[in-house]
């Protein structure tokens, strides 16, 4: 079936602040007939959200075995599932394997004195712009952040025709994807490039690795084209982390609580754990598809065919950040700002600048060098942070980073990757995540959004919608 049609997306690196602007000057959105070096150098403006009211104390469900919402995964997906159950009425257990909440969204604050995002790190707009009132409303410090990037090549900044040439390549491979796509065409977006140039790495680096977690091979062109357009930033100071966290505050979750068998074969929903068993009328298994896949979590009797072979197709890839500290400023970045570089080798990376004006920063990589890495020694990722910046900027700006930390979400045991996108001939499968089975089964989590897959909002979302749905059938229950 031919995906429905979609408006042309802005690339990525649209509306990049590049050298101080005049006073106030008004932003310039890029059109989608031409991407001038005004548009991308356009400021993002701060982006105000009406704040929601505060959040009441929700009804709690402690230690009960029986209720009738069970919710697996206290991640953003299985937090808002568990706040509209409970705002709604009935009974929950949301259930955790790990010793916190919040899944991949995961604010550290002990390893540089300061918050460091270890997962999610933006809420992007304008498809998060609630989930950022809500944030707002629990009392934390939203902000809106310099969209990406500015371009580097070789410790300068780009000029004129570079940023133009650079632009243009980056837009001519997400047409040529996202014309596949809407075609209906589920290829691999690797085989629907033209030739792209001296920036052909860069654009396959931002459009595979950063924006999909996978090389270009593995991406689904149908997948890709349904990726809701972004048009803005948001950060939250404390960390989105810290977000997730305060949102879940008025839930009562069973930490480290370990889910190995849902059983729908009897009456009710029967959920073995590490702690006991529970039942209830429905389930919303709100963990990625890769804990599923994985064996770690059965669900008996087996998943019919088109839901399995959604788990076995829409599978998490590997994206990380190496964070490390480089005290006073020594590249002359403003904070949150974002760079590329012009690729030479699949080496690629991209940095995230003074994170909350602090003097932290991120290299962030994806796809097959966040593998290598993530499988390598510990002492990789240093290695790789002094390597790219004497590449970029020199020795000078190697020899004064401080302490080094990078992420592995590739071998978190709980999550098993970083975040999803659909293998090629798989990108109509997510709408399986978003249906009834088996009368009672519910799923959640950002894989199962069509559109906002791959970040904190589409996860959120789909947690309220596998809520809705949840108190559909306890009302209703032939309508599930």
């Amino acid at each position: 079936m031919r995906p429905r049609p979609r408006p042309q997306r802005r690339p990525v690196l649209a509306s990049a602040a590049r050298k101080p602007q005049p006073k106030t000057p008004p932003p310039v959105p890029p059109t989608s007939s031409s991407l001038t070096r005004r548009a991308l150098l356009a400021g993002a403006a701060g982006l105000a959200a009406a704040p929601l009211g505060a959040v009441r104390a929700l009804g709690q469900t402690r230690g009960a075995d029986t209720v009738e919402v069970i919710i697996i995964g206290a991640g953003a997906a299985g937090i808002a599932a568990a706040r509209k159950v409970a705002e709604a009425g009935h009974s929950y257990a949301l259930l955790e394997a790990s010793n916190r909440v919040g899944g991949r969204a995961r604010t550290d604050t002990q390893i540089f004195g300061v918050p460091f995002d270890m997962g999610a790190s933006r809420i992007h707009l304008p498809g998060g712009r609630a989930l950022a009132e809500a944030g707002r409303a629990a009392g934390l410090d939203l902000v809106g952040v310099p969209m990406p990037a500015r371009l580097y090549l070789g410790g300068k900044e780009a000029n004129d025709a570079e940023y133009e040439d650079f632009a243009a390549t980056v837009r001519r491979a997400e047409r040529a994807i996202i014309a596949a796509g809407d075609a209906g065409r589920d290829q691999p977006a690797a085989r629907v490039l033209p030739d792209l140039g001296a920036f052909g790495p860069s654009a396959h680096f931002i459009t595979g690795p950063f924006t999909c977690a996978k090389e270009l091979e593995e991406v689904s062109t149908v997948d890709f084209s349904r990726a809701e357009e972004r048009e803005g930033e948001m950060a939250c100071r404390q960390g989105l982390g810290a977000m997730v966290a305060k949102l879940a505050q008025p839930l009562t979750v069973r930490l480290e609580t370990q889910v190995r068998t849902v059983d729908l074969s009897g009456r009710q929903v029967s959920v073995q754990t590490s702690r006991g068993t529970l039942t209830g009328r429905v389930v919303i298994l709100a963990v990625p598809p890769s804990v599923i896949a994985s064996g770690l979590l059965r669900i008996t009797p087996g998943l019919v065919p088109r839901y399995r072979t959604a788990v076995e197709r829409i599978t998490l890839g590997a994206f990380d950040r190496i964070a490390f500290e480089l005290p006073g400023n020594p590249l002359g970045l403003k904070a949150d700002e974002r760079l590329f570089f012009k690729a030479a080798t699949s080496r690629s990376t991209a940095l995230a600048a003074r994170i909350g004006g602090t003097d932290l920063y991120g290299f962030d990589v994806g796809g097959a060098l966040a593998l290598a890495l993530a499988g390598g020694p510990p002492e990789g990722a240093r290695a790789f942070v002094r390597e790219t910046l004497t590449q970029e900027f020199g020795a000078q700006a190697a020899a004064k980073v401080g302490r080094v930390s990078a992420t592995r979400w590739t071998k978190e045991p709980f999550a098993l990757g970083a975040f999803s996108c659909a293998l090629p001939g798989a990108g109509n499968l997510r709408r399986a995540f978003t249906e009834v089975a088996s009368g009672r089964l519910l799923f959640a989590g950002e894989h199962a959004h069509e559109t906002l897959w791959g970040t904190l909002a589409g996860a959120w979302q789909s947690g309220e919608r596998a809520a809705a749905q949840a108190v559909g059938v306890l009302t209703n229950p032939r309508a599930g």
